[in-house]
């Protein structure tokens, strides 16, 4: 037997075919179309699926279901997106009952960076972890939270918004309607943001990326320009570290953490703002609880949500 997992962007969507045990048997990442509906949003999920499905009767295995992270604000266990800041669909979309009517498996939903924490708790860095706080970065950042070894949910399932906490009450205004979110710093948008708020004159290179919307391109733009001795270029991740300590030291005081794993796109550029993330992090929390966590980047990487959401379905 084994089961689907995916972890849906906002670009594209990762899927893999994973093994009872954990083992990632098969993976493939297809480009999200352009969706103006949940219908067809619900459509063009289901058609993927439904083919990748195909694939893995003509391989002699047996699916037992489907687990789909999402970004959210996400109702779990029933599948509803509410608003998603970082989808371009707005209100209630009942994806999770549409996608249940066209498809002949089981599928759950839940939130994308929830889906992450769950990975890391079955096959990674929280492994043996009672207590600890996934922080995913890509467009935004999403979260993820292990209470007493189990993921914590809030009252109706909304909690993980980690991305939307403030850390500067007269900072910039965020999608989701409030200002100076932590993700408005610390994100691929934030680094964005702040580079169009850069007071000299920028290259043509990078106003193309910045006109295009093309932020993906941002880390690596800065990453080489310091390594070639621009050194002016720092100064946008340490605006990003010090959002992120911000943060973090938050979160260390209000969960007591044993472990803050640092995953997505964004931390494999941990040289540039880990350090300084370090050195904020014990302005903003209580010296007893800092001492006694741990922050690492995670080891799965993009594996993560996949093995999340697989084991999601595997337990629903």
């Amino acid at each position: 037997m084994v089961c689907i997992g995916c972890d849906m962007g906002g670009t594209f969507l990762k899927m893999g075919v994973v093994s009872q045990e954990g083992n990632l048997l098969f993976q493939q990442t297809v480009a999200s179309p352009g969706i103006s509906s949940p219908t067809q949003l619900a459509d063009w999920l289901a058609e993927t699926l439904t083919e990748l499905h195909k694939k893995i009767r003509d391989q002699g295995l047996s699916l037992m279901g489907v687990g789909i992270g999402i970004p959210g604000p996400l109702q779990f266990p029933e599948g509803i997106l509410w608003d998603p800041p970082n989808l371009p669909l707005q209100g209630k979309i009942p994806l999770g009952p549409l996608l249940k009517k066209r498809l002949p498996f089981p599928v759950i939903l839940d939130n994308d960076v929830t889906m992450q924490a769950l990975g890391e708790l079955w096959q990674g860095d929280g492994v043996g972890m009672d207590h600890f706080i996934l922080l995913s970065f890509g467009t935004g950042i999403g979260g993820g939270i292990v209470v007493n070894g189990k993921i914590y949910r809030g009252a109706q399932g909304f909690a993980g918004e980690l991305g939307h906490i403030t850390v500067d009450r007269q900072g910039r205004p965020c999608r989701c309607g409030s200002k100076g979110c932590m993700e408005t710093y610390a994100s691929l948008n934030g680094l964005a943001q702040t580079l169009n708020e850069w007071k000299t004159p920028i290259p043509p290179d990078l106003a193309a990326i910045l006109m295009e919307k093309t932020y993906g391109d941002i880390p690596e733009f800065l990453a080489k320009r310091i390594r070639e001795g621009e050194i002016q270029w720092q100064v946008a991740w340490d605006i990003f570290a010090d959002a992120l300590g911000a943060g973090i030291g938050s979160l260390i005081n209000l969960f007591n953490p044993q472990r803050v794993i640092l995953s997505g796109g964004l931390s494999h550029y941990s040289a540039f703002f880990l350090p300084r993330t370090l050195e904020t992090i014990p302005r903003y929390c209580f010296k007893i609880a800092w001492e006694h966590c741990e922050i690492r980047i995670s080891r799965l990487k993009n594996k993560a949500g996949i093995l999340g959401a697989a084991y999601q379905a595997f337990h629903a």
